[in-house]
């Protein structure tokens, strides 16, 4: 299976000709940081070659790459298994959800830098060059996020979304985004947490974030687009069926960040920051929103 087209236009992205990353040859004298990519997958057959392809395609050096496959009943086993052989690990057992099989991944990782992308997500040509640079050059960050695309079940790429500069008010109002394909971090400020928290079902990655922001981590937003986040409805960023789950879930995490259980307060705070935010980029949100009616036949996830 050959990755997605080249990238058409799409309003407010920037172009990414050209930019300078970290290709395989470079630092010479100096060691390229290795970065572990963990994959979880269960029953993403349709989906999860692009991933690992995405993957083994960049064009870095030192890059390995941990599948964690729950116990697929699809073909996934099938198609897994001919990139074993370029494979770090491949894990194939049952697991208790997302989180427990990205901690089981994390834990046979080597890499300095980290990151995960789901099965039914892909990375952009080039992307690990640019993280790699970026941890180079910003030795003070913890955690680096880039902004991505989203795309369809055929794997079409549509409207861009966007990682939010990191700011721990707004991230505890719901107005700070991390798009997660696009966002990886080092391996002691993930140990310092002790991994993701396997009792959330549907918001691991948001919890990761906060937890990585109380233990004192440092955010860096890159403005370079890094990977794919794809749309639709067996998903379970697009499941109509877990979306109270998710909406408890990231409530859950929101009172975390504010110490308390939310208030009548809170709530209007919160549509606060969420309607400056709208008013800063109005056209980059209704592009996303009518991305995800047509696709999703919803207006938002």
């Amino acid at each position: 299976m050959e990755l997605s087209p080249a990238r058409s236009a799409v309003a407010e992205r920037p172009s990414t000709d050209g930019r300078t990353g970290l290709p395989a040859n470079a630092c010479v004298g100096q060691a390229v940081p290795r970065i572990s990519i963990v994959t979880p997958s269960l029953n993403q057959g349709a989906f999860v070659e692009q991933a690992i392809r995405s993957v083994l395609r960049q064009d870095y050096s030192n890059v390995e790459l941990i599948v964690v496959d729950g116990g697929s009943t699809d073909g996934s086993a099938e198609i897994i298994g001919r990139y074993q052989g370029r494979l770090a690990h491949w894990i194939r057992e049952r697991d208790s959800g997302p989180a427990n099989a990205l901690n089981k991944g994390f834990e046979r990782a080597s890499g300095d830098i980290l990151g995960f992308l789901n099965a039914d997500d892909f990375l952009l040509p080039g992307s690990l060059a640019v993280v790699a640079r970026e941890f180079r050059d910003h030795p003070e960050a913890d955690v680096i996020s880039g902004h991505g695309l989203l795309a369809k079940a055929s794997g079409e790429l549509g409207a861009p979304i966007f990682s939010d500069r990191w700011n721990l008010e707004h991230f505890a109002h719901g107005a700070c985004v991390l798009v997660q394909p696009a966002t990886f971090f080092r391996r002691s400020a993930f140990q310092r947490i002790g991994g993701f928290n396997e009792s959330t079902k549907t918001c691991w990655d948001m919890e990761l974030w906060a937890d990585l922001a109380l233990a004192g981590a440092r955010f860096r937003a890159v403005d370079e687009f890094l990977a794919a986040f794809r749309l639709h409805d067996r998903s379970i960023s697009g499941s109509e069926h877990l979306r109270r789950q998710r909406r408890q879930d990231a409530l859950a995490v929101r009172q975390k960040m504010r110490g308390h259980i939310e208030a009548a307060g809170d709530r209007l705070y919160e549509l606060f920051h969420r309607l400056r935010k709208f008013s800063g980029h109005p056209y980059r949100t209704l592009t996303q929103r009518w991305f995800f009616r047509s696709t999703l036949h919803r207006w938002s996830l």
